[in-house]
């Protein structure tokens, strides 16, 4: 799996053996350029990162980050299920992108790309790389994190941040109102044998029209009997769990 590992990274990029001499790759296409050089099992799938300079820096105070952390936090990564090592992991959860160091000290930060055989494992969640389709039908690329699996359905965790742009003072008499980055939560679940996931409603009405048919009645029911909070997601868990329980 390792060998495969590197024989897919040589098919994707060009590995950099003196990474600073290397030019920073423009665009989607050179997303997979510049792997670092030195111990094979640390070349992982990485890129330059790219400087992605939202508006909202060049206007003023905004409150909050883009990151869930600032901080870079021990994490390990693996591919294909196989444990590629531990590094220093940042996710960018406004641009959906995971930001890495071989080390704390290291001062060069890399992107890891987009790829749906590599998991993070950040913090309680493992992150991956996954296509869904949210709430306005539209099909999107980013990072979930599966929080129940079962025979019946799948279900999963996404922690995204938005942009929130400010408002100027209208007069001396208000205060004006900074940008700020959001944080948001979605969830997302995928039925048994469907090769698709969608945006999961909060709301019990609509909700009990995604699952199965054969399920609904006794949905129904549960999420009454034991006064289920959709919006919460130890609630949708219990819930999932339950359903996962059913024939």
């Amino acid at each position: 799996m390792k060998k495969a590992f590197l024989s897919t990274l040589c098919g994707l990029f060009t590995i950099s053996l003196a990474f600073s001499q290397t030019a920073a790759p423009t665009g989607e296409a050179g997303l997979f350029a510049n792997a670092a050089g030195g111990n094979p099992m640390l070349n992982l799938a990485m890129a330059d990162l790219r400087a992605k300079k939202n508006k909202a820096d060049y206007e003023g105070e905004v409150l909050g980050s883009p990151y869930l952390n600032d901080s870079f936090t021990p994490s390990k990564v693996f591919y294909d299920g196989e444990l590629m090592g531990d590094f220093f992991v940042r996710y960018n959860a406004l641009n959906s992108e995971i930001e890495i160091k071989e080390s704390f000290e290291d001062e060069e930060v890399k992107r890891l790309i987009a790829d749906k055989n590599i998991t993070v494992k950040y913090g309680d969640k493992e992150l991956r790389f996954t296509t869904y389709i949210n709430k306005k039908k539209e099909t999107k690329n980013g990072y979930l994190s599966l929080i129940n699996k079962g025979k019946n359905y799948k279900l999963y965790h996404r922690l995204a941040i938005k942009y929130v742009e400010g408002k100027s003072a209208a007069n001396s008499m208000v205060n004006a109102v900074p940008s700020r980055y959001a944080p948001f939560v979605e969830f997302y679940y995928q039925i048994d044998g469907v090769d698709r996931i969608d945006q999961l409603s909060q709301k019990n009405g609509k909700l009990l029209k995604q699952i199965k048919k054969e399920h609904k009645e006794v949905a129904k029911f549960y999420l009454k009997e034991n006064d289920i909070n959709l919006s919460k997601e130890a609630d949708l868990t219990k819930f999932f769990t339950y359903l996962n329980t059913l024939e």
